[in-house]
């Protein structure tokens, strides 16, 4: 595996950028939370659009800021679209998050797959600074494995099943689990802003907690 030299200037420039990412990202954690706070208010709203006028919505106002976010990433409205950007994630997770929070055994398992993903998350970051490794190498095929899970969500829309559900939220945790090492290489050895890497992370640890969720909620479903 090749380990890339960076000098020292690199290194100054790449520290600040870090700062700025990792910063940035817990800024966009915090802004979610407040989303799915306010977004508790309204679920009652949300619900009547349906499931697809909910789907439509929700998927044009977080494409729609995250898209702005890039488009000015490299200035400051860039930090403020990503903010927007995470506050509506939050805001449209608050329905599945209200049902969540009316169940003891989905509180449980929200808790159970929130620690797995903060150990999983901290591991693999923690694994990529101490080797040094670049996983460049891994985007083809986590871009695959991507599409393929995609595909495998689209279908879940119009036929419900159990098993595809359970496969899907699988090769999701794996997919994003390497997607982590992937974006914190990109972080270190390539040229990038902290914007696009703090959208390419936060993208990445959230889908990675919802698969686990999925995942330890079908077991825990089994053993019913």
């Amino acid at each position: 595996m090749e380990v890339r030299n960076i000098s020292i200037p690199q290194e100054i420039e790449k520290s600040n950028l870090l700062v700025k990412t990792y910063l940035l990202l817990t800024m966009g954690f915090l802004t979610m939370a407040g989303g799915t706070i306010i977004g508790l208010q309204f679920v009652p709203q949300m619900i009547s659009l349906g499931k697809w006028g909910f789907l439509i919505v929700s998927l044009l106002v977080t494409i729609g800021t995250m898209f702005l976010a890039l488009l000015n990433q490299k200035n400051t409205l860039g930090y403020l679209f990503f903010l927007l950007f995470t506050f509506t994630i939050g805001f449209f997770d608050a329905p599945s998050i209200a049902v969540i929070f009316s169940s003891p055994a989905l509180i449980e398992i929200f808790k159970q797959a929130f620690v797995i993903t903060a150990v999983v998350t901290g591991s693999l970051t923690a694994y990529v600074f101490i080797t040094k490794k670049d996983f460049s190498f891994l985007g083809g095929f986590l871009f695959s494995g991507l599409i393929i899970v995609v595909v495998m969500a689209v279908i879940g829309l119009f036929w419900q099943n159990r098993t595809l559900e359970f496969v899907m939220s699988g090769m999701g945790a794996l997919v994003f689990s390497g997607y982590i090492l992937y974006d914190t290489s990109r972080l270190i050895y390539e040229k990038s802003t902290a914007v696009e890497i703090a959208i390419a992370l936060f993208l990445d640890i959230i889908n990675l907690f919802w698969s686990i969720f999925n995942l330890l909620s079908i077991l825990n479903s089994n053993e019913d």
